[in-house]
């Protein structure tokens, strides 16, 4: 099975930048600028991993930062911004579901070709993303959802136990079990 880590990705080090830019941007709606870069590539492959649509996808990320900007004032600072965010991202994408009801497989969700590589290699990475895609389509919906806020949008396990409403651990905890039935389902089907 390819290798799926499960470390946190520094999230910690921008909560306390991320508050010092909600500040500025709140004086200043250009400040806005410096979240929007920072946040506009995992908000993006979160909601293109949930969309299959790369012009829906830029719709709803330009939405969720427009809510973002538009809601700046009523941010409380009690969580952390990624958070928030993501949240924010998470509720454009199911009114989108609710409205169109796409469905996308996992392998064209991570699926982002290398123009320099060989035929072979490209086509041994377009089998076992397939592989790995329908191991994950049997998983229940919400377990889909931790794996899209964890892989596709970057988040800290903290951060993902805000947008769905639970504890750390127990997210952490769900994400260790869902990686190890994902190891097990693999090795299963490598027999």
């Amino acid at each position: 099975m390819p290798s799926l880590s499960s470390q946190d990705r520094g999230g910690q080090e921008n909560t306390g930048n991320d508050a010092l830019l909600v500040k500025a941007a709140r004086r200043d709606p250009a400040a806005f600028a410096a979240l929007y870069r920072r946040y506009v590539t995992p908000i993006y492959r979160y909601l293109y991993s949930r969309v299959g649509s790369a012009a829906d996808a830029e719709d709803l990320t330009a939405q969720t930062f427009v809510a973002a900007l538009e809601g700046l004032p009523g941010y409380r600072e009690r969580g952390n911004f990624a958070a928030w965010l993501f949240t924010i991202a998470h509720n454009k994408a199911a009114d989108h579901r609710r409205q169109e009801h796409p469905h996308l497989p996992l392998d064209e969700a991570l699926d982002s070709p290398d123009h320099d590589e060989n035929p072979m290699t490209s086509m041994m990475r377009k089998e076992t993303l397939q592989r790995l895609s329908a191991l994950v389509a049997g998983l229940e919906e919400d377990k889909q959802e931790l794996l899209r806020l964890r892989f596709a949008g970057s988040l800290t396990y903290a951060q993902i136990a805000q947008v769905v409403g639970s504890s750390e651990g127990a997210v952490k905890m769900a994400v260790h079990r869902l990686l190890n039935r994902l190891e097990a389902g693999w090795e299963e089907s490598d027999e």
